[in-house]
């Protein structure tokens, strides 16, 4: 449990969109993102999951994508290659997601191939989909965004962070 994060952490999925997706993903580790779950292999009966850092919240198991995706406070769809998005994982992960009333991000990482026909198509998908969706530059602020999503800095703990935050 990270000291700096309120009493309550949430429960974030983050979703690889495509191999792109999954290499940045794959990056969080080295940039210190713990507690969260990665849908590692979408599937209809047994989903696989897998944590990222100490502390991640356990989804079911063995678990459909839906029922995955139900367990979680937040999804966090991430992608690169717009023309390797798989469109029928978006739509079943958000469809889960909005029924479970969870925030849905997507945040495309130095997106490319967008202007492609199966990556205008992908877009078009996601802006749909989400409620969210952030380009950046690069993974350290998908790292940033992930952990402010989790949480926020305990008071009661670093009371010159709470000070601060009141200026």
């Amino acid at each position: 449990m990270n000291p700096l994060r309120r009493s309550y952490e949430a429960r974030v999925l983050v979703v690889p969109l495509g191999a792109g997706g999954a290499k940045v993903t794959d990056e969080l580790v080295t940039m210190g993102v713990e507690g969260v779950q990665v849908l590692a292999a979408p599937d209809p009966v047994a989903a696989l999951t897998k944590p990222i850092g100490e502390g991640a919240w356990q989804p079911p198991s063995p678990a459909s994508t839906t029922q995955v995706t139900e367990s979680a406070d937040m999804v966090v769809l991430v992608g690169h290659d717009l023309s390797d998005v798989p469109e029928d994982v978006v739509r079943e992960v958000c469809t889960a997601a909005r029924e479970g009333g969870d925030l849905i991000a997507a945040v495309l990482v130095a997106p490319e191939n967008w202007q492609q026909p199966a990556g205008t198509t992908a877009m078009v998908t996601l802006r749909q989909e989400v409620d969210m969706l952030v380009e950046v530059r690069g993974p350290k602020l998908l790292a940033a965004l992930l952990d402010v999503l989790r949480g926020g800095a305990r008071a009661e703990d670093y009371p010159e962070l709470a000070e601060a935050a009141t200026r």
